[in-house]
């Protein structure tokens, strides 16, 4: 999948599948907005939906999965209202390097601020879905290698939340070039075939701005988590 995909859709607001390499608005980066274009979700929505709509949040340029966007003043200003209020549970999965201690828990670990450097607090759950012992070594240390499936909700919403705080607790998320373990990309990448980040925000539960209603929006699912699911099958 190459392109953004609306998953949901009413009068007051659109959910999008963004795929991972794609930009849910243009970057602060001179060179990267220059080098981008019109490709991101944002203007994705003008060019093939003349849509004006506001993102609510984002993703990272590496990570794929669900965005919402608000389409009239009103549902823009309750729905950035309910982020900064935490009112909407996000559900990310990942593969990240090892097992786990505990099969399921939580990473209560304070992380800087990008704009500042500022210690905030941060947390985020977890719970192990499955687990695999490969027979090949890449560490030299050890002859197997072992990986887990996760999920993960977010409690509050920093940046790289995620991909920080597994690299903190030694599990770092596959594919993670800026927190992650390059030897265990490269083995990912080359032997098995499974190129990128290995992190997607799969499903989004929150109530409707304006309706009075409950809305539970799930990820497709890509290529490459077929093909990540096959690996944990065998």
């Amino acid at each position: 999948m190459n392109f953004p995909l609306i998953v949901y859709e009413d009068t007051d607001l659109v959910v999008l599948f963004k795929p991972s390499q794609y930009y849910v608005h243009p970057p602060e980066n001179k060179y990267a907005k220059q080098k981008v274009g019109r490709n991101t979700c944002l203007h994705w929505l003008q060019d093939q939906h003349g849509m004006k709509a506001n993102p609510i949040h984002r993703l990272d340029y590496a990570t794929e999965g669900l965005v919402i966007f608000g389409k009239n003043l009103e549902s823009t200003q309750k729905l950035n209202l309910m982020m900064r209020e935490n009112k909407f549970q996000k559900q990310y999965d990942a593969i990240v390097r090892g097992w786990l201690k505990e099969p399921y828990g939580k990473i209560d670990i304070p992380l800087e601020l990008d704009s500042t450097a500022d210690l905030v607090p941060c947390l985020t759950l977890y719970s192990t879905l499955k687990k695999i012992e490969l027979n090949q070594s890449v560490n030299s240390k050890f002859a197997t290698t072992r990986y887990s499936w996760i999920e993960l909700e977010l409690k509050t919403g920093r940046w790289h939340q995620i991909r920080r705080h597994m690299n903190q607790v030694s599990h770092p998320v596959i594919g993670d070039r800026e927190h992650g373990d390059s030897h265990h990309n490269r083995f990912f990448r080359d032997t098995l075939k499974i190129d990128g980040l290995c992190l997607k925000a799969k499903r989004l539960i929150f109530s409707h701005p304006i309706e009075n209603r409950q809305i539970e929006i799930v990820a497709p699912m890509t290529e490459k988590w077929q093909k990540i699911e096959k690996l944990f099958e065998n």
